[in-house]
């Protein structure tokens, strides 16, 4: 089955972008396996996003809950340079479709639980009897087997069972999890890097293969610095209890109130630190044991000293002396920093723009933060609206048809 061709403005030697010859198959959903095909999207490939008649999850909920354009923000967030088709997998007449439309594709991207893509008769097999050369690329809570496989997977399950949960926070609060989803953004991350490595192997062999990450076993990934040192040692120092960041780290590194606001201090040696501050008493911790043993003693030296001034005055003062300090800035004081608007990180994104990108709403987001010189990451195309392009890829029948079992489901 033909699929029509992205319609990418030409700009730039390779108007479509490094992955622009990749065609995707995305039958994500949420956040780990959207942002995967999202990272491929905005680098060139044409992600054709199968979607349930009324939309996938995170068109329906969101963090806050909150909507620009009648579209769910976390939804817009993670969708941008994708077409949208809106199918029922279980229907055959649409089965058989995609698997035709995967003979002339490249990657295959699903983060069901365990075994649904089989049952669907959408799994690897399914796929490699009609494309030898495709790659399938799962995404998983815990792994496609094991005894906590078919177990929902979600962000903070697997922080907790990671472990991560007891580095954050100080020594008198509970476990805690990361505020953000890092579980999720990590493991899209690794799907990105499994799906390239495979393309590169089928371009050196011409074989497919299936590839797999996790959120579980990904989150472990992140600790490897702390694992090694446990699996080493048997054990790891107690959180701090003051807010020093991390509980392998010496002082002074760690989170300070200043007269307006916050700073971070990150790894600065004392003695360069007492100099800056005017602080001897704490250059005589000359050494990463000594401080390491008085940390907290240093830090209560530091936060006394840091209280006495604006952020602004102790960062231009640190920073003259070479110290490791940033302010902690809130999402407004984001938004003016230099360095973000020099680097040009946000983006203005339209949304379902159909034929008429130039007219279409736009709202503002998180661009890519990858900078290649002759195939830079843009947008191509705009965060679909559901369905927008189901006749498109699988032809004014199928979109008929679709309308039909929606009008009666609902």
């Amino acid at each position: 089955m033909s699929i029509a061709d992205p319609d990418d403005p030409t700009t730039g030697p390779y108007p479509r972008g490094a992955l622009g010859h990749l065609r995707i198959l995305d039958f994500t959903a949420l956040v780990q396996g959207p942002l995967a095909t999202q990272i491929l999207g905005d680098l060139g490939a044409d992600v054709i996003k199968f979607e349930r008649l009324d939309g996938e999850w995170s068109r329906h909920w969101g963090i806050g809950n909150g909507r620009t354009h009648g579209e769910i923000d976390s939804f817009l967030a993670f969708n941008r340079n994708k077409r949208s088709v809106a199918v029922d997998l279980k229907d055959p007449a649409t089965r058989e479709r995609i698997l035709a439309l995967a003979e002339e594709a490249d990657v295959v991207v699903e983060n069901f639980r365990p075994g649904v893509m089989d049952r669907l008769g959408l799994g690897y097999g399914d796929f490699a009897a009609r494309n030898q050369t495709i790659v399938y690329a799962c995404s998983s809570g815990w792994g496609q087997t094991g005894p906590y496989s078919t177990r929902p997977g979600q962000d903070m399950l697997a922080q907790a069972a990671s472990g991560i949960h007891l580095f954050q926070g100080t020594r008198d609060l509970p476990p805690t999890p990361i505020g953000i989803g890092v579980a999720d953004l990590f493991t899209g991350l690794y799907l990105v890097v499994a799906i390239l490595a495979a393309i590169s192997h089928r371009r050196e062999t011409g074989e497919g293969q299936r590839v797999e990450v996790d959120l579980f076993s990904c989150v472990m990934a992140l600790q490897q610095q702390e694992i090694t040192y446990f699996l080493s040692h048997g054990s790891i120092p107690e959180r701090p209890t003051r807010n020093l960041g991390a509980v392998f780290v010496t002082a002074p590194f760690g989170t300070y109130a200043t007269a307006d606001g916050h700073l971070v201090i990150a790894m600065t040696p004392c003695p360069v630190l007492g100099e800056a501050l005017d602080l001897p008493e704490i250059a005589v911790f000359d050494t990463n044991e000594k401080m390491l043993e008085h940390r907290e003693a240093i830090y209560d030296l530091v936060a006394e000293r840091l209280a006495t001034d604006t952020t602004a005055n102790w960062i231009e003062l640190l920073l003259a002396h070479d110290v490791w300090t940033a302010p902690v800035q809130d999402y407004d004081a984001l938004m003016r920093d230099p360095q973000l608007r020099h680097n040009g990180l946000l983006w203005d994104v339209p949304v379902g723009a159909g034929s008429a990108a130039e007219t279409a709403p736009t709202f503002r987001t998180v661009g890519s933060p990858i900078c290649m010189s002759r195939t830079p990451a843009r947008v191509r195309r705009a965060v679909p609206h559901v369905g927008e392009h189901t006749a498109e890829v699988m032809g004014a029948g199928a979109a008929a048809s679709g309308e039909r079992r929606s009008n009666h489901q609902s």
